[in-house]
């Protein structure tokens, strides 16, 4: 494809914080990543698909997000979408879909993904992940994770720590979240 088209930048997290499995934050999210490496290989849109492991984002600075500004400096208008998937598959609950200043023609996609996959809801706004810095060059983005995580963000006591096992997670909703991902990304031509 053309190295200059417009970018969809799909990013989930690899560090997880010392002491803690991080099933949820984040395998699950390198898991989904995974799945569209694979789901996604085929495709043939006008868009660049940029599949992005930030290392470094549980951790005060930052590194994994501050190297890719780094190397991305001045070319942020390129980004036509992130996703970023992090707190994904949380036994109980659905998966939640956040957008953050979608452009009308990727929030009318975004609407008829919402529609078809019905374990997928409309999620709040959060601000605790590699999307914000997307969010914060003024660009698209939308995050991706469990909508228990949006509602006990404040109170929640499993992330970074022993709690956050294989034991939490509710495998289907891994590959619902790609394929939801692949049909968003193949409805906006």
């Amino acid at each position: 494809g053309n190295l200059n088209a417009p970018k969809i930048v799909i990013s989930a997290h690899i560090d997880a914080k010392i002491g803690t499995p991080g099933a949820i934050d984040n395998a699950t999210g390198v898991s989904v990543l995974l799945l569209l490496s694979e789901l996604l290989k085929e495709y043939n849109g006008p868009y660049l698909l940029e599949l992005v492991a930030f290392n470094g984002e549980d951790y005060y600075g930052v590194p994994g997000q501050m190297k890719y500004i780094e190397q991305h400096e001045g070319n942020f208008e390129k980004v036509l979408l992130n996703i970023n998937i992090d707190g994904a598959g949380y036994k109980s609950g659905i998966s939640a879909f956040s957008p953050f200043d979608l452009p009308q023609e990727i929030q009318i996609h975004f609407d008829q993904m919402l529609q078809k996959h019905q374990n997928i809801e409309l999620g709040e706004p959060w601000v605790q992940g590699d999307h914000s810095i997307f969010v914060q060059f003024g660009r698209p983005a939308i995050a991706v994770t469990s909508s228990w995580f949006i509602e006990n963000m404040e109170c929640q006591d499993v992330t970074h720590t022993p709690k956050d096992n294989p034991e939490i997670v509710n495998y289907e909703r891994l590959p619902e979240i790609a394929l939801a991902i692949t049909d968003l990304v193949n409805l906006i031509n």
